[in-house]
């Protein structure tokens, strides 16, 4: 699972209604944003017609789902659709088979209130690859993807394969695909960028490559690759005392993304919160954090 981003804990105020979608309004400039709010307001079916264009029809065929009934071959359902009337957001999962524990891809939306959209969530699972129980500690309680309570021992074992902080498991390697549609059905809709709020010190840099740039948090990685260099504050801490804080973590994203997860940052008198990034549609920001990485 890749989790790119952190919810909002406060909801912000939505655009004003603008009323619902005819064909005079969408006869008007086709510069005019059209809001989730006013597609949430069209009939189910339209709704699944415009909202289809999100997802990768060749990701859905890949396990067998129909790309337009979003059926599976046992004709059930397998994508879900949330877009409820009089509501700024919209949620959808996909599910490789019906009883998988976990979504292969969930994607949701929120109008912002300047007429622009968040992109609040985004999960790409590999439903092939073997499970590390990071969601939950050892008394059953969610973890929040280790942002509320850890269970440390799930997660060396995710870290020692490969995976990263907030992933149960692999991902799809589809993130540039995702929002490659994603922006095409933005385009559609007469958005010309899009936001959010990245969860992980690897979903920074993954978006960076994906041509993001930084609305808050530039100068904290910034600060985050001088104190990683040798001598940095970062690297001294880098001091064996856990199993996430080893003295090469330093060299990689994905070792630094665990250390930052392990609260590393506090001896810089910082911690990983507050962090906004924004895309805009058809063009690549060229941000490069931590140049010359290795993953």
């Amino acid at each position: 699972m890749f989790r790119y981003l952190r919810v909002r804990r406060q909801p912000e105020r939505v655009v004003p209604d603008l009323g619902g979608l005819s064909a005079d309004w969408l006869s008007r400039s086709p510069g005019v944003p059209i809001t989730l709010r006013q597609i949430n307001g069209l009939p189910e079916n339209a709704k699944k017609r415009a909202y289809r264009a999100l997802i990768p029809p060749g990701l859905l065929a890949r396990f067998g789902i129909n790309p337009i009934t979003w059926d599976g071959p046992e004709e059930v359902q397998r994508v879900m659709l949330v877009a409820k009337p009089g509501t700024s957001k919209v949620a959808i999962a996909v599910r490789a088979a019906v009883d998988d524990p976990d979504e292969l891809l969930r994607i949701e939306l929120e109008d912002t209130s300047l007429n622009g959209i968040n992109l609040n969530l985004l999960v790409l699972n590999d439903p092939d690859s073997p499970r590390f129980p990071t969601d939950y500690d050892k008394e059953g309680k969610p973890t929040q993807f280790g942002t509320v309570r850890r269970n440390s021992a799930a997660e060396e074992e995710a870290m020692r394969v490969g995976l990263a902080p907030a992933q149960v498991r692999q991902g799809l390697r589809a993130s540039s695909l995702v929002l490659q549609h994603l922006e095409s059905f933005l385009v559609v809709c007469g958005h010309a960028a899009y936001f959010l709020e990245p969860l992980t010190y690897v979903s920074s840099w993954v978006l960076e490559r994906r041509g993001f740039a930084y609305v808050r948090g530039h100068k904290l990685m910034d600060d985050i690759h001088r104190e990683f260099q040798p001598a940095g504050r970062l690297y001294q801490a880098l001091d064996g005392s856990t199993p996430f804080r080893q003295p090469d973590q330093w060299r990689s994203v994905r070792g630094r993304a665990w250390a930052v997860h392990d609260g590393i940052l506090e001896v810089l008198g910082a911690h990983w919160d507050g962090l906004r990034m924004v895309k805009q549609v058809g063009r690549q920001a060229g941000v490069e954090t931590f140049p010359g990485a290795v993953y």
